[in-house]
């Protein structure tokens, strides 16, 4: 039974006590005061005993006779008040019954929806299936014909040797040759048409296997996102009391810069689950329509980002200046819901640019904090970091990179998703200076912007979940 149900059941079961007593309380009153009432006329010690006496400071006193309406009960203003209580609190129940109802409605019905697109999703996994099926299958006629083509390209240049003497000895038998070599030369036009317009094929396709895939996720993010709010909203629901019964209400918590309820701009206090420990961070509220958590920031060179893996793990630095958020705060972040990222990049001329990415996420520790999912690029400081996607983290101290014989983070004096080694070292030596001509790949650097020997003035990296409504920060 909800909360609000308990509460009317155990207040109306307490007041009908209290006016039951009260009222047999008012009987025995009133048929006391019938037996113990005093005679219509008063005799003369009567008379006396309520007359004022005067003492010898003049001071009078007085005795005041029993009032007969001292002990009347106004019972029925009680029932009358107690009655709408007791309405107030049946309709309330009735509004949290058919609050319940609603909700119970809205789970089925997203439980079904939710279904239908699992569903759908199959189908859709089914079909891709299929398609790369397809695609295995005329890459291996490809195959087969570039050797058949590689066979019928010998044959023909074996034949040309002796074409001209058979052409003058032979007569008529260097005719049927050439007509070989006309017709051997037909096939291989037609087979490299065919060979190109099946390499557009393929490319077209492989294109629409990638965007169905990004919807995929999006979709499925969506669906996570939404199934994720109604069991908090429903939570929230039934946890609710009225203030006249609750003792405190429990507050909503907050997850992301992107909540309606976040500041406009400054520092934020963060817990992503009940049993979790909240943590502050830092709001960005002026890129990209605003709503984004900051989790990287340098711009003055104040912090050393050469650091170890505990470092890395625990962040750093301070929100109200360079800091970076730390890699268990990123994975947490990361694993509520799907989000998207932004980079932001500036030059010492003032210049900036950016590159912003649909989805991102990371693992977690055991999994060496990999950059296990990173979306598709938009923006014009050109794609330095999708070489990185499906990285693992590496520190000076814990190198985790895809070189074999090297240590990235060693080399490059910095941290990061490392691969053989990197196109963009935005974790490395800071440079306070306009220089274009640091020691290569050993500064704060995006590659397609201005290279690996220019260490940039200011960067910063900031998420935000796909499918926040930025009308919601509005209302």
């Amino acid at each position: 039974m909800p909360p609000a149900n308990v509460c009317a059941n155990l207040t109306i079961a307490f007041y009908t006590i209290i006016i039951v007593m009260h009222f047999a309380g008012c009987q025995m009153q009133e048929e006391l005061n019938a037996t113990s009432r005093p005679a219509t006329q008063e005799t003369h010690w009567q008379q006396r005993t309520t007359r004022p006496t005067t003492t010898r400071n003049t001071a009078t006193r007085w005795r005041a006779a029993p009032n007969p309406n001292t002990y009347n009960c106004d019972y029925k203003d009680l029932l009358t008040k107690m009655h709408d209580r007791v309405n107030l609190l049946v309709s309330m129940d009735e509004d949290q019954r058919k609050h319940l109802d609603n909700i119970d409605k809205k789970i089925v019905q997203f439980e079904a929806s939710n279904l239908a697109r699992m569903e759908s999703l199959a189908v859709q996994q089914l079909n891709f299936h299929k398609r790369i099926d397809v695609v295995e299958h005329m890459q291996r006629l490809t195959r087969e014909s570039v050797v058949e083509l590689l066979e019928l390209n010998t044959v023909r240049k074996a034949r040309q040797l002796p074409q001209q003497y058979n052409q003058t000895t032979l007569g008529s038998g260097g005719g049927n040759i050439g007509d070989n070599d006309f017709s051997n030369s037909q096939k291989l036009n037609a087979m490299a048409v065919f060979l190109v317009s099946l390499r557009t094929a393929v490319k077209d396709l492989q294109n629409d296997l990638q965007t169905n895939v990004t919807r995929l996720l999006q979709q499925t993010g969506n669906v996570q996102r939404r199934f994720n709010n109604l069991i908090r909203r429903q939570l929230n629901q039934l946890s609710y009391l009225p203030p006249h019964l609750a003792s405190a209400s429990q507050p909503q918590l907050v997850t992301s810069c992107a909540q309606s309820d976040a500041p406009v701009r400054g520092i934020l206090r963060l817990q992503l689950t009940s049993s979790s420990e909240p943590f502050y961070v830092m709001c960005d509220s002026q890129s990209m329509g605003g709503g984004w958590t900051v989790i990287m920031n340098r711009f003055n060179g104040d912090i050393n980002f050469e650091r170890g893996w505990l470092d890395y793990k625990n962040g750093f630095g301070n929100l109200a200046g360079e800091f970076f958020i730390g890699l268990d705060k990123l994975y947490a972040l990361t694993a509520v819901e799907i989000n998207e990222l932004l980079i932001v990049l500036e030059d010492f001329p003032g210049n900036r640019k950016y590159a912003r990415y649909n989805l991102f996420a990371i693992g977690n520790e055991q999994e060496m904090y990999e950059l296990k999912l990173l979306g598709k690029y938009e923006g014009d400081a050109g794609d330095s970091f999708s070489y990185h996607a499906g990285s693992k983290f590496s520190t000076y101290d814990n190198d985790n990179d895809g070189c074999v014989d090297c240590n990235c983070a060693q080399s490059h004096k910095g941290a990061w998703w490392y691969n053989w080694c990197d196109q963009s070292n935005l974790m490395g030596p800071y440079h306070s200076m306009d220089d274009n001509k640091i020691e290569q790949y050993r500064g704060m650097y995006w590659q397609d912007w201005l290279g690996p020997t220019y260490s940039l003035k200011a960067a910063k990296m900031m998420i935000r979940p796909i499918n926040w409504d930025q009308d919601a920060r509005r209302r």
